[in-house]
Order: structure tokens, then C-alpha cells, then sequence
């Protein structure tokens, strides 16, 4: 009996220090970055006839995932990040105006979206498929970032157009390595 106790011992002590990099975390968090896009007014045309209907607008921001504090205290641990969806909320469009059209890509993921007729407030989740959003649940787990370009056309300038993009994430980490 003596002789068992001995080996369970020994194989507990074999086994407890190979496990611990099986350890993980697990928690939500959301990926948010603003992008901010002044539609700026186009000089007057000197043949005196009113100015364009639409304005044109573009911005670009890098989304990286050091950025977000709660997934940088894992960034060398991380062994996973899916992403579940992507939330566009926006805001500094004055009442009655319009964007009459959105353009949103992910860069290298390959996503390319256009949307119509945006209001201020206007809160859209983005039709994007999982292989597009594994595309950048792998981007991200690799510690990669992501170019976010917006451009469109709006029915107001000048104005500060604020696009938020919201991604609710699950991160899978190593607790210990």
C-alpha cells in the first residue's frame, strides 16, 4: 500500500507541472475604436451656382489589439480571439441630413461594405460573414492589426462625422506558460 502512495505521489508531481500550460482564461471584452471624418465644405464654384449635393469624406484608423487593456495583460498568452460581430454607431450628422453613402473595409481581411442613407444615431450591425469574421479573429490572435477605412458622401458639410465600431470579442488565453 505504502509502494502505491509512493507512486501516485510520483505521478501527481509528473503530471501537475505538464499541465499548467493547459490552464486558460476565458473572457468577453469589445474591440472599440472611433474614427473620426470631417466632411469639409468644397470651395464655392466661380460660375455662382450652388454648391454640390453631396460631400465627400474619408478617414482610416489602425485597430490593434495592444490597444485594448484588458487583451494586452494576455498578449503573450493568447490563444485565441473571436470576434462575434461589428457594431457601427454614428453621430455628428445634423438633424434632417443624411450620409447617402458609407463605405467600410478591413484591411487585409477583404472586407468591403456600403451602406445607404445613415442618420445621426444610427447604431448597424454589419452584414459580415463568419469566414470574414474568422478572417479577423485570425488577424487579431496573431497580434496583427487592421486598417478600418471609411468614405462616403453627405448631404451636410462641414460636420465631424464619428463612426464607432464596436466588436464584441471572446479571448481565449494561458493563465500560466
Amino acid at each position: 500500500m505504502k509502494k502505491l502512495r509512493i507512486l501516485a505521489v510520483v505521478l501527481t508531481g509528473l503530471l501537475i507541472p505538464g499541465s499548467c500550460s493547459l490552464i486558460t482564461t476565458d473572457f468577453d471584452t469589445n474591440l472599440r475604436i472611433t474614427i473620426l471624418a470631417d466632411v469639409e465644405k468644397p470651395p464655392e464654384k466661380k460660375s455662382g451656382l450652388k454648391d454640390a449635393a453631396t460631400y465627400p469624406f474619408s478617414a482610416t484608423e489602425v485597430l490593434d489589439i495592444k490597444d485594448n487593456s484588458k487583451i494586452n495583460d494576455y498578449i503573450d498568452r493568447l490563444k485565441e480571439i473571436e470576434v462575434q460581430s461589428i457594431k457601427c454607431t454614428f453621430s455628428g450628422i445634423p438633424a434632417g441630413e443624411t450620409i447617402t453613402e458609407f463605405n467600410i473595409s478591413f484591411s487585409p481581411v477583404g472586407i468591403n461594405i456600403t451602406l445607404e442613407n445613415i442618420t445621426s444615431g444610427a447604431s448597424v450591425t454589419l452584414d459580415v460573414s463568419p469566414q470574414l469574421l474568422d478572417n479577423i479573429s485570425k488577424q487579431l490572435t496573431d497580434n496583427q492589426p487592421i486598417t478600418i477605412n471609411i468614405s462616403g458622401q453627405s448631404t451636410y458639410a462641414p460636420m465631424v462625422l464619428s463612426t464607432l465600431i464596436d466588436i464584441p470579442v471572446a479571448v481565449t488565453a494561458r493563465v500560466l506558460d
